[in-house]
């Protein structure tokens, strides 16, 4: 077979993958149930270095009123924003969270993971019942070890402090509409803020899973009062299915177009590189 052959054989399940994930946003017969919602207002601008608010007031998960700054002043924070009732990527977070600071070989009590409800219709029940959830998690990945449960912190706060503290760690979100959802849903980004032991921005890492070198690298530089520097990668974006046209917003059809044609210039890249060792031999 031809390379030019090849490479139309290899090629066609890849742009089939690309055609499919077109043709999610419309039924066969006809347009798209309504038009494409518009994308959510949902960013990440990095402000290393930025001292939080410590008197900013917020309710824990017994319903007791405390300040921002009562988790400063021991070992190094890792603050996350997100909400209690989030049914996607928040707790993936908090799990991924969990793996890696007992990956890190650290002890228990060498950080204290902060998560903040940007919902402000949250209460301390939902904040109870997610703390739930993540200390069994915790305990089911001690496998009985006996090993003290790591420092899990969860609040929730009125609008205006929520939205103090994420002017000051630069996060945007949006409340999503979803008349089939009881709860309210949002639109943010996901990724777990480290800060030194006095509250100051000391490094963003992004996404849901975390490396544990990466992980321990930060909380001991936080640890030291030191500012790293900037996280190249993107956040995720943590935001729900649009259940009128049935499929995720245009970033996930970029992505799956993005990923067909890497996958197309790979594969290519593979055949010519054989045919070429085999015209050299």
């Amino acid at each position: 077979m031809s390379l030019r052959a090849r490479l139309v054989a290899l090629a066609t399940p890849c742009l089939a993958a690309a055609a499919a994930a077109q043709g999610a946003l419309a039924p066969a017969d006809g347009p798209p149930v309504v038009p494409a919602p518009q994308q959510p207002i949902a960013a990440l601008s990095q402000r290393l270095g930025t001292a939080l608010p410590p008197a900013l007031p917020f309710v824990d998960s017994d319903g007791h009123e405390m300040r921002l700054g009562s988790s400063f002043g021991g070992p190094p924070v890792v603050l996350v924003l997100g909400y209690h009732r989030c049914p996607q990527l928040c707790g993936l977070v908090a799990q991924g969270l969990l793996e890696s600071v007992r990956a890190t070989g650290l002890p228990p009590d060498a950080s204290r993971l902060v998560f903040v409800s940007i919902d402000p219709d949250e209460t301390p029940a939902d904040a109870a019942a997610r703390l739930k959830v993540d200390l069994d998690y915790a305990r089911f990945l001690d496998a009985g070890a006996g090993a003290a449960p790591p420092f899990l912190r969860l609040l929730t706060g009125s609008r205006a402090s929520i939205a103090a503290l994420a002017r000051a760690v630069g996060v945007e979100w949006q409340r999503t509409a979803d008349e089939a959802a009881p709860a309210a849903r949002f639109a943010h980004p996901s990724a777990a803020i480290v800060l030194t032991p006095e509250g100051r921005v000391s490094r963003y890492l992004m996404g849901v899973r975390f490396e544990p070198a990466e992980l321990r690298a930060a909380l001991v530089e936080a640890g030291e009062g030191r500012v790293g520097s900037l996280t190249e990668r993107v956040a995720l974006l943590c935001a729900h299915v649009d259940p009128h046209v049935g499929r995720h917003g245009a970033a996930a059809l970029a992505g799956a177009r993005i990923a067909a044609l890497t996958t197309l210039a790979g594969v290519a890249f593979i055949v010519w590189r054989r045919h070429r060792r085999k015209g050299m031999a």
